[in-house]
C-alpha cells in the first residue's frame, strides 16, 4: 500500500533526465496555472509541484476508473493502477439474480434501470476492490472517480449510493476522463479517442474544459472487435485434433469459447502496418463485423505481414485437445473494421468518427486539436492500432480538398507536443510513452488528485441519494 507521505517521491514515479512519466507531466501541468475541471477549479502554483515532487504530505485518496467492461483502482499519486479487473466475472450469484459466472460481462449487459440489481452489483464489485486490493476501511479516504461523458445518469447515482451511503466514504470527486486522460501528456487540450467496450467516443478539450456539443461517437469498439474475430475464426480457421488419423475439422462455438477468443485478441492480435488500398474501400467492397468480401480476403493474404498461420492449443468437448490453426491474415486484419467502419450497418469507422469531430469544431480549434490526438481505452492497447489511425486518418483528409492544409498537422498528443518556455518553442518527443493507453484516464485522475486540482465534489452527508451533479439537465 503506498504511504500518504510517500506521494510523486522522485525514486517512484521520476522517470530519466527526459521528464516524461507522472513526475514530468506534472512538472508541466504546474505551469497551467489554473486548469477548468467543471465546478471548484483549483490553481496548481510551484509550492505545491514542489510538495508533490519532492515527498510532500498531501492526503492520499482513492482512485477509481469505472468503464462499460473494466475496473481500475488505485491510489492516488500511484503511476499505474493497484488492481484491473474485468467487470462482474467472477461472481456465481449477486444480489436478487442469481446467474452462472461469465455468462454475462460488462455493466451494460444488465438493466441499466433496475436500480436494486444495479446497487448491488457495483456493491459487490466494489467490496471486493476494498476488501482483498486495497486492504483498508472505506470510511478512511476520499475516493476520485474518473467518468466518462456518456455515463449514465442511473449508473452515476448508483455509484454514488454504494460509496457513499454502503461503504460511507467521506466524500466523492468526479473528473471528466477525457480531461485528465490528457494530463498525463502534461497537456490540457487535445481530442481524446475512448476506444471502449461498446462504443468509441471522439471528445474535443480545450484548456482544460471538454467541448461536448461537438463529440462523436460510433458503436464500433471493443465488442465489435470480439464479435469481428470471433466469426472470422470460425469461417477461417480449423481445428486439428491431436488424434493423428483425424483430419482437421471446422471451428464450431462448442470449440470457440469466449475465454480463448479474448485470450486471442488480447495476446495474438495485432494492426498491419498496410492500409487497404483506395480501390478496395468499402465503398466498393463488402467489410462489415464478421464479413470480409472476397476480394479482399483475397488481398489480405498477398499482403501478409507477419507468419501465414497462427497455433494455438486447445481442449474441446466433441474432439478432445487440438491444435487450432488461424490463417495470419485473420490475426492482422480482424481490427480493420473497426478503421473503416461498418459498410452494412453504415456505422463510421474510428478515422470517419475524428473526421467527423473535427469538422463539428470552430475553425480556430481544430489545428491545436488535431495536433493532438490521444487514444485511449481497452482497444487502444491493440499493437500498431494508433500508429495505423494516425496514417490512416493523414491519407483520409489528404483526400479531401479542404482538410489538406489541415492533414500536416495531425499527429498523436503522446507522440510529439509543443510547448513554450521562456518564450521559445521547444519541441519534446515520446512524450508520456512509458504509460499505458488503456490506464491514461486512470493515471490523470491520480495525478489530478495528488495536486489538488478541482473536480465536481460530492460529500456524504450533502447526498439524498440522487442529486450527482449532470451535464444534461442543462440542455
Amino acid at each position: 500500500m503506498s504511504s500518504t507521505t510517500d506521494t510523486f517521491s522522485t525514486s517512484r514515479f521520476a522517470s530519466g533526465a527526459g521528464g516524461s512519466g507522472i513526475a514530468g507531466a506534472f512538472s508541466k501541468l504546474s505551469s497551467f496555472g489554473s486548469v477548468g475541471l467543471g465546478r471548484g477549479s483549483a490553481s496548481v502554483g510551484s509550492s505545491l509541484a514542489a510538495s508533490a515532487l519532492f515527498g510532500g504530505t498531501a492526503e492520499e485518496k482513492i482512485v477509481l476508473d469505472i468503464g462499460s467492461f473494466s475496473l481500475r483502482a488505485g491510489f492516488s499519486g500511484d503511476s499505474a493502477p493497484l488492481h484491473t479487473a474485468e467487470l462482474f466475472s467472477n461472481y456465481t450469484a449477486v444480489g436478487p439474480m442469481h446467474r452462472l459466472a461469465g455468462s454475462k460481462h460488462g455493466i451494460y449487459d444488465f438493466p441499466i434501470g433496475d436500480q436494486e440489481l444495479l446497487d448491488a452489483l457495483l456493491l459487490e464489485q466494489v467490496k471486493e476492490v476494498y476488501r482483498s486490493h486495497l486492504l483498508l476501511d472505506s470510511k478512511s479516504r476520499k475516493v476520485v472517480v474518473a467518468e466518462s461523458a456518456l455515463m449514465p445518469i442511473q449508473l452515476k447515482r448508483a455509484l454514488a449510493r454504494v460509496l457513499l451511503c454502503n461503504l460511507r466514504v467521506p466524500q466523492i470527486t468526479f473528473y471528466p476522463s477525457a480531461v485528465v486522460a490528457l494530463m498525463s501528456c502534461g497537456i490540457t487540450s487535445g481530442l481524446v479517442v475512448d476506444c471502449g467496450h461498446k462504443q468509441t467516443t471522439v471528445t474535443p478539450v480545450y484548456d482544460g474544459r471538454p467541448l461536448i456539443p461537438y463529440m462523436t461517437s460510433t458503436p464500433l469498439a471493443g465488442e465489435a472487435l470480439f464479435e469481428s474475430l470471433k466469426s472470422l475464426i470460425k469461417k477461417h480457421a480449423q481445428f486439428v485434433p491431436f488424434d493423428g488419423n483425424a483430419r482437421g475439422v471446422a471451428v464450431t462455438d462448442d470449440m470457440l469459447s469466449d475465454d480463448v477468443c479474448r485470450h486471442i485478441q488480447t495476446k495474438v492480435l495485432y494492426v498491419s502496418p498496410l492500409s487497404i488500398p483506395g480501390t478496395l474501400s468499402k465503398k466498393t467492397v463488402e467489410l462489415s463485423v464478421g464479413e470480409v468480401d472476397p476480394r479482399l480476403v483475397e488481398w489480405f493474404e498477398q499482403s501478409i505481414t507477419g507468419s501465414p498461420t497462427i497455433t494455438l492449443t486447445i481442449s474441446t468437448k466433441t474432439h478432445g485437445h487440438g491444435t487450432l490453426k488461424i490463417p495470419g491474415w485473420v490475426r492482422e486484419r480482424a481490427a480493420e473494421v473497426l478503421l473503416a467502419g461498418d459498410s452494412t450497418e453504415d456505422c463510421m469507422g474510428l478515422v470517419e468518427a475524428i473526421v467527423a469531430c473535427i469538422e463539428n469544431l470552430d475553425v480556430d480549434l481544430r489545428r491545436p486539436l488535431a495536433s493532438k490526438i490521444l487514444m485511449v481505452g481497452g482497444v487502444s492497447d491493440v499493437p500498431h492500432l494508433r500508429i495505423r489511425l494516425l496514417h490512416d486518418l493523414v491519407a483520409k483528409m489528404r483526400s479531401i480538398p479542404k482538410w489538406t492544409a489541415l492533414a500536416d498537422n495531425v499527429a498523436l498528443a503522446e507522440e510529439k507536443q509543443q510547448t513554450r518556455d521562456n518564450g521559445v518553442v521547444v519541441e519534446s518527443s515520446a512524450n508520456g510513452l512509458i504509460f499505458k493507453s488503456s490506464d491514461r484516464c486512470w493515471i490523470g485522475a491520480s495525478l489530478a488528485a495528488a495536486s489538488k486540482i478541482g473536480g465536481v465534489e460530492l460529500k456524504r452527508d450533502d447526498f439524498d441519494g440522487y442529486n450527482v451533479a449532470d451535464w444534461t439537465a442543462g440542455i
